[in-house]
This record gives C-alpha cells, structure tokens and sequence, in this order.
C-alpha cells in the first residue's frame, strides 16, 4: 500500500480466513469508542493498542536470506522515552546457526557504531544503546544503509516505509511539531501530547473447569439438537457439515459455574487452522442457549476464556491471538495481538505486538 492509504472502523467480529492478512494491510481506527490503529507502507509497520501506546517495527528487504527486524515502542504522554529493541533471524531455531554468532554490531554507512547490549536473553534481543539510537535515527531519516553484523552474517535493514510510519506514529500520539517527535520535531513543547487511555478493567470470574472436555454420548444427544437450530444465515454458512457431525472432531463442554456451561462445536478447518463454536448454556436447559458472539476464527478455550489462535503460514514464525474473557455474565473482548510479519526471524513469531489490552481484576 502506498500513500493512498485505506481506514476503516475496527471490525469487532472475527475475520474469514481469507481476509486474515487484510487485517494488517489495514488502518484499525474508531473514534468514539478508540480501538487500535494500524498502519503499515512497504517494509515498516505501525500498531498502537487501545492504551495508546505506539510500536513500529521495521524489517529487511523480503528478498535476503538473514533477516532483521527492530521494533520501536513509545506509550503514550509527555516526555516518555523510546524503547528500541532488534531481533536477528535465527534459522527458525538451529541451534549450530545460534552457537556461532557472537554479538552483534551496528554498522551505519558503512562504519561500525560498536556492538549491541542485551535486551532479552531468553529470546535473543538485543538493544542500541543512546549513541546508537541516535545515529540510527539520523540514518532512517537520510536514507543511509543499516546493516546489523555478528559473526554468522550480515543483516540490512530496509529504510522503506519508514519515515511514512514513524510520522504517523508522531500523528496518532499527538506529537507532531513537538520537541519530542521521533521523526519531524519542532518547536512546540509536549503541552498538547495526547495522554495514555485507562486499558478497560475487565472482572475474571472463577470457573469450575480450566479446560474443556469431550461431551458424552447423553450431553450430545441432549444439547446438539437444540443449538443446531441457532446457526442460522452467517453462522450457518461459516460451519460445514463434515466438522459440525464429524465423528472424529468431538464437541466439547466447560462449566463455568453451577448452572452455566460452554460447548463448543468444530466449525471449519483449513490447511492450518481451524475454528469452532461456542454456546452459553443452561445446564438443565431451562434457557435459551446463546451463541457466543466471537466471529468464526475464535478456537479454544482457556481458564475462563475464549481464545483465537492464528498461525500465519505453515512454518509458524508469524501468529495472531484475540480472547475474551468470562466475567460472570458475558464472554467480554478483552485482548488481541499479533507476532509481527512473516520474515523467517523466529519460530512463534519475533514479537508481541498488542492491539488490544486489557486489565484484569
């Protein structure tokens, strides 16, 4: 997408596994009731949750075999600092490819700003320090080549996009023209810099099962018939026979509390993923059964949750999550992220990028 670029309101429903990848080829945002933005132009991405804070990521050209991505995350408010944090393909995880590769260093136009600090050990990130930050700033700005160096390879960095996405940043935080900018500063102080959104508090109440399991022969033939009847237009078309009265996919059942329960049907399968459907029932079936509105990608269920769990492409270095939470009387959207792009940098994706946060209590 180029600098024509596409908005439209945060869709709160689940997305056809056709569209998933329009979701990150689109700009998230709603006015009145603030979501999440999105924002991506060739090779850098912007996502900023429903708190307001901000993260850019930025990648190497699609095209070299040793990658890199970096990723810039700034919360929202007056004077706050930027975080910066770099990642290196690491094979997907070949451990001869990992032992050999020492630390890195960052080389701007050719020369060498010295090595990276540790960011993270557990995952392998690395951090510039002040200097460098500064310099590879000053780089992206002017369009300078960025390479990040260890002793396996050489990883460029793709300048494209970048001025694109780290100005929008600037716009969706209120910083444009501000002495704190991180792209186009001005004279202007933080006076007018958009403040941080409370993340919505969401109430987790206990449930009697942590996990779901198998219905048996008895709750089947008790409870299928009746909320068959429920799937009807979309939710209808989004299931197939074959899953829905599949003798090898079983249905499966969670009690919530005494008297409510969740089942969940298989919905459809594709190469890699798959989603199902959920009810809220009463156990004794003296209320209606309610179909869960959580879309059709929704396929798990976790302690009290509803969850989303999407892998990008086959070999798993790119995911995407969305949850929702039982607070005792509904199943409330209460979290979404995604891992970054498909870039071969790590096996369950290089980062956690949230679009959607919530606090629990």
């Amino acid at each position: 997408m180029d600098a024509a670029y596409r908005l439209r309101a945060t869709s709160r429903q689940g997305l056809s596994a056709g569209l998933f990848f329009a979701l990150f080829l689109t700009i998230f945002s709603a006015v009145a009731n603030y979501d999440s933005v999105y924002f991506t132009h060739k090779e850098w991405d912007l996502v900023c949750d429903n708190t307001l804070t901000c993260r850019v990521s930025g990648y190497s050209p699609d095209s070299v075999t040793f990658g890199v991505s970096v990723l810039l995350t700034r919360k929202a408010g007056a004077g706050t600092p930027v975080d910066n944090q770099v990642m290196l393909s690491d094979g997907l995880g070949h451990d001869d490819v990992l032992a050999m590769r020492g630390t890195p260093q960052l080389i701007i136009a050719g020369r060498v700003l010295g090595v990276l600090q540790v960011a993270d050990r557990k995952k392998i990130s690395w951090r510039m320090n002040a200097t460098q930050y500064a310099a590879f700033l000053r780089a992206l700005r002017r369009d300078k080549p960025i390479v990040f160096k260890d002793k396996l390879a050489e990883y460029p960095l793709s300048n494209a996009g970048s001025s694109a996405v780290m100005l929008q940043m600037d716009r969706v935080q209120g910083r444009m023209g501000t002495r704190g900018a991180i792209y186009k500063t001005g004279k202007k102080d933080d006076s007018n810099v958009k403040a941080p959104i409370a993340a919505p508090v969401i109430i987790k109440a206990p449930v009697k099962d942590q996990a779901a399991r198998d219905m048996t022969a008895q709750e089947l033939a008790r409870f299928k018939p009746a909320l068959m009847k429920t799937l009807v237009g979309d939710d209808a078309f989004d299931c197939t026979d074959d899953q829905l009265n599949s003798d090898h996919l079983p249905w499966q059942i969670a009690r919530l509390n005494k008297t409510q329960s969740l089942v969940i049907a298989p919905c459809w399968m594709a190469a890699y993923n798959g989603g199902s459907k959920f009810w809220l029932v009463d156990t004794l079936m003296k209320r209606p059964a309610q179909l869960v509105d959580v879309g059709m990608m929704a396929n798990d269920y976790q302690n009290g949750a509803i969850v989303w769990i999407m892998r990008g492409r086959s070999v798993g270095d790119c995911w995407s999550t969305k949850s929702w939470q039982w607070n005792g009387k509904a199943f409330v959207y209460s979290a979404k992220s995604w891992t970054g792009r498909c870039r071969y940098i790590r096996n369950g994706g290089a980062w956690d990028i949230p679009m959607r946060v919530s606090t629990f209590k």
